[in-house]
């Protein structure tokens, strides 16, 4: 199993420099085999020291910075592929204070801002969109149910109705997806509540109308 350790030429430091420095490791390929976009291991390298902060910070333990970065890299390869957008390195980071929440949390369905933003959704709701308690990284990846879910709204033309899914899944509160998508929240709140009432029948009293 290959690794990528950043800072890159950590084997070339003297024996002085990396006894001063905390290396991150990372798994070169995903679960498939297949190797991971360099670009994504680029962007680590740029926030290395803000990861590490975050990890002696959130996690008071410096050495699970690996733990933060391998998980924010694969959960971004897994979710974008080669598109590293305009900023990878600035999706590491907002990656990573996820991650170190819901490791600080000690369950991501414990978080306070899923519950608040999933607040007056039913059960059957809850319990599709709050998954797996342990290894929710691997579960929210192979769940079909949901790639279908967003696949149905990119079909319908809601792409930004599949965004509010994917914020709301990477637990933001509907305060922080009005402001990703620079829009009013409860608006915004409405209108996914209308899709997930026509998509999934039965489980809101608005279920019945069509969304706008």
């Amino acid at each position: 199993m290959q690794y990528v350790t950043i800072p890159f030429g950590f084997e070339d430091l003297s024996p002085q420099q990396q006894g001063e420095t905390v290396p991150i490791c990372i798994q070169r390929s995903d679960r498939h085999g297949n190797d991971i976009e360099w670009g994504w291991f680029e962007a680590v390298s740029e926030v290395q020291e803000k990861l590490r902060g975050l990890a002696r910070t959130w996690l008071e333990d410096v050495w699970r910075v690996s733990e933060l970065a391998e998980a924010s890299v694969h959960t971004l390869w897994y979710r974008h592929g080669a598109d590293l957008g305009r900023s990878p390195a600035g999706r590491v980071l907002v990656q990573a204070r996820w991650h170190a929440k819901d490791l600080r949390a000690g369950s991501w369905q414990r978080r306070r801002g899923v519950v608040i933003g999933l607040e007056g959704l039913d059960e059957l709701v809850r319990s599709r969109v709050l998954t797996d308690p342990t290894e929710y990284e691997g579960q929210y990846q192979k769940d079909l149910y949901f790639k279908d879910l967003a696949e149905h709204l990119n079909d319908a033309g809601q792409i930004e109705v599949s965004r509010m899914l994917a914020l709301v899944r990477d637990g933001r509160t509907w305060a922080e997806v009005g402001e990703e998508l620079a829009k009013d929240p409860d608006a915004l709140r409405m209108k996914f509540r209308r899709w997930m009432g026509r998509l999934l029948p039965g489980t809101l009293k608005s279920s019945a109308r069509n969304p706008v």
